[in-house]
């Protein structure tokens, strides 16, 4: 009991201090219609790449961005310490990140880290629904134009869009919002 007591201590800590540094960063906000977008880095963590059903949504997101040929950086957040089991990334568009990319309230603390969130992109799209505090700070932080990310009840001020229904967390549904309404706007 106690462990989940201090882990949410940690999270609520870790919200506020994103709330005040991600708060002082300045950047341009715009909503680009899909036509025009150039660039996405999409994170999603480890975790959804193991069930079928969340890879496979997943795949399909890539493959729609594809489609409308848009350059595409992959962030995967790995909750692991050890270099050794984390895999290499498979190519140069893909960023697998861990633990030892942030420090113990989620905040970026790798230089690797600091600059992929400095590139300029045109969307930055966080697909995970559990609300993990390394993506939210890179959501944070980072200077993508406009910032999309699930509906969540806390650190919703970090993205421009929030699509998805809390009640029902499922990636499906997630990603077909995502594919709807990025076509919509413009």
């Amino acid at each position: 009991m106690m462990g989940k007591l201090a882990k949410g201590l940690k999270y609520n800590l870790g919200v506020r201090t994103l709330r005040k540094l991600a708060g002082k960063k300045t950047r341009s906000r715009n909503f680009l219609p899909l036509d025009k977008v150039k660039t996405v880095m999409l994170a999603y963590d480890e975790y959804q790449t193991t069930e079928a059903r969340e890879k496979k949504a997943i795949q399909k997101f890539i493959a729609f961005l594809n489609e409308k040929q848009k350059a595409i950086t992959t962030v995967i957040y790995f909750h692991k310490r050890k270099a050794a089991n984390i895999p290499a990334s498979p190519d140069d568009n893909t960023i697998h990140l861990s633990k030892n990319d942030f420090n113990s309230l989620g905040m970026p603390k790798t230089t690797q880290v600091k600059k992929l969130m400095a590139e300029p992109y045109d969307y930055f799209i966080n697909l995970n629904l559990d609300g993990r505090m390394p993506l939210k700070s890179i959501a944070g932080f980072t200077s993508a134009t406009c910032r999309i990310g699930y509906n969540r009840d806390k650190a919703t001020e970090f993205y421009d869009i929030i699509l998805g229904d809390p009640d029902k967390p499922k990636i499906e549904l997630y990603i077909a919002d995502l594919e709807f309404y990025l076509q919509k706007i413009g």
